[in-house]
């Protein structure tokens, strides 16, 4: 520890990376901008009421780092959670991906992510810190300061929430500023002490913050995203994983979760969701009048709407379709769905493909599908803007498509499909439309979602658990939309769990967090992965279901990353995860 905080004072402390604001528009950017303007000490930067907000700025830019699984300390490679999941698998070749597919143990104690995850998780708290230290002193009104603290205790509160989903216990520096020559040996905290922390600290921001801001503020923290990311904190750390017994023993099983169940727990989740939902100003994008379902496409590729809670501010425009489009529509192409993934998409008329009476063909595998299908993967012949012509061309995802196909050639996909998912219809990579979305970490279906999931856990399927998970499904434009009727608790956990993975395929790490968090990733991760190869003769394509991958899940070991290996060796205080 003592080394780790002494590279983030190195890179946060004495000498400061400030961020210029410098926006053109602030309806299209919102307010962070990262131009970098030189290295400043602390003196300078707290003398000057813009560099001071910019300093605040600099820990909004770290935020990305949690949104995705980092390649390296420093970011410099984005991979989506999904790719660790059996909803996905990324771009490059078996061999390499796996080193970043948590279904895998590539890279032991000192893999890449771990260490980009803590580095980063505490850099922020560690600049927060700094801020905290300094902020009263700078040229700026009571009001100002008192918002900009709880904005800064607001991203170190979530800074903790990632490190505590990614290792459990963690490290809790407080408010502490430490100079170079300080001992910084540090113990982990407790599962439970973490989560009190993190809790007490959304609630003590809670009240500060307001509704929302004017649009040069858009990204910062509203009240309905702290309370939105206390009602996630809350459902985490209410699910299986940290409340049934595990089979350590010592101090370790204390980092790990609370080890014993307590339904008070998920009452607590859904009273926090249902805190969000009375607030009255989030709702469901939705348009089943355009086409099905078109409301959940729609709210994908808008950067403000009624739906988002708290996002993520990007500055790159089209930035989803330059990561994960063909490279034939100006993409990257940086995941590929799973064939398991694209099985467990149900029919328009809500029904399984397995179920009877669902219309599903073999021969036609795409036809007639959840509308969200459509609107989050591309398969063969789906239809893209092309650059050339401005309209609408199939895409050739076949075997003998130089481009796009599933030969070995650069960007190609390796399970058959590609992600649409936030991609705008009339943009490619590098054409069309320049879209200014964020990365979004919390909506309303997320709320609605986790209150039936909470809810359910807690007293069952009751009308108000019904009345949730259906709202999503009518957005969707499913129809029908209602459930069954008499579901019993486990049967409604499974419909539940089975929208979430829908409803928010390659987003924000859900599926990665929910599989470790209800404790099923040795069921779903474990054996052959699946995609489909099309091939082509004359006008007929012919499609064959593959295995591209045969995964490995070690439980439990692998439910928690490793403490990074050089911070163990420096800090003989700090517990290593089981296992590793």
């Amino acid at each position: 520890m003592k080394n780790l905080v002494k590279y983030m004072l190195i890179t946060a402390g004495l000498v400061l990376t400030v961020w210029s604001t410098g926006c053109k528009k602030a309806s299209d950017k919102g307010f962070l901008d990262p131009t970098d303007i030189g290295q400043i000490n602390e003196q300078t930067v707290f003398a000057d009421s813009a560099l001071s907000i910019q300093f605040l700025n600099s820990v909004y830019g770290e935020l990305n780092k949690t949104y995705f699984m980092q390649n390296g300390t420093g970011g410099g490679g984005i991979w989506a959670f999904s790719d660790a999941t059996d909803d996905g698998e990324a771009r490059w070749s078996s061999g390499f991906s796996q080193g970043y597919n948590m279904a895998n143990v590539a890279g032991g104690s000192d893999n890449a992510f771990s260490l980009a995850t803590w580095t980063t998780c505490y850099a922020m708290v560690r600049r927060v810190n700094v801020f905290l230290f300094n902020i009263d002193r700078a040229p700026l009104s009571a009001a100002k300061k008192t918002r900009l603290k709880a904005e800064s205790r607001f991203l170190r509160a979530f800074a903790y929430y990632h490190l505590l989903r990614t290792f459990g216990g963690v490290p809790l520096l407080g408010d502490a500023k430490y100079d170079l020559e300080d001992n910084f040996m540090l113990p982990r905290s407790t599962f439970a002490a973490t989560v009190d922390y993190i809790e007490k600290e959304l609630d003590g921001v809670t009240p500060i913050l307001s509704l929302d801001y004017p649009p040069e503020d858009f990204g910062r923290p509203t009240r309905g995203a702290v309370l939105a990311i206390k009602a996630k904190l809350l459902l985490l750390v209410a699910s299986p994983l940290y409340n049934e017994s595990n089979p350590n023993s010592g101090p370790v099983k204390e980092l790990l979760g609370y080890g014993n169940p307590d339904a008070n727990r998920w009452k607590k989740a859904a009273d926090a969701a249902k805190t969000v939902m009375d607030l009255g100003i989030y709702h469901l994008v939705e348009d089943n009048t355009t086409a099905p379902g078109y409301g959940y496409y729609d709210m994908g590729i808008q950067r403000k709407n009624s739906e988002y809670i708290f996002q993520i501010m990007m500055n790159t425009g089209r930035f989803y379709e330059q990561y994960f489009l063909p490279a034939s529509r100006g993409g990257q192409n940086y995941g590929n769905p799973t064939q398991q993934l694209v099985d467990d998409y149900g029919m328009a008329n809500g029904k399984l493909i397995t179920e009877a009476g669902s219309g599903y063909m073999e021969t036609a595998p795409y036809l007639n599908r959840d509308p969200r299908f459509g609107y989050s993967i591309l398969y063969n012949q789906s239809l893209w803007l092309d650059r050339t012509s401005l309209t609408k061309k199939p895409v050739d995802l076949y075997m003998q498509a130089p481009g796009d196909g599933m030969s070995t050639a650069p960007y190609n996909t390796v399970t058959g499909y590609l992600w649409r998912r936030f991609c705008n219809e009339n943009a490619g990579g590098n054409f069309g439309v320049t879209s200014q979305i964020g990365l979004v970490v919390s909506r309303y279906a997320d709320i609605l979602l986790g209150y039936a999931e909470a809810l359910n856990e807690y007293q069952g399927p009751n009308s108000e658990v019904y009345a949730a998970v259906e709202a999503v499904r009518k957005r969707a434009g499913l129809m029908p939309y209602a459930l069954a009727t008499g579901l019993n608790k486990e049967q409604m956990r499974t419909v539940i769990r089975h929208e979430r993975r829908i409803e928010f395929a390659n987003e924000e790490g859900h599926r990665l967090f929910d599989i470790y968090r209800w404790k099923v990733a040795e069921e779903v991760l474990n054996g052959p992965m699946g995609g489909m190869r099309w091939t082509k003769n004359g006008s007929t394509f012919t499609g064959a279901r593959i295995v591209f991958e045969t995964r490995k899940f070690n439980s439990p070991q692998m439910y928690y990353q490793p403490i990074p290996l050089k911070e163990v060796n420096k800090n003989n205080l700090l517990i290593q995860n089981p296992g590793w």
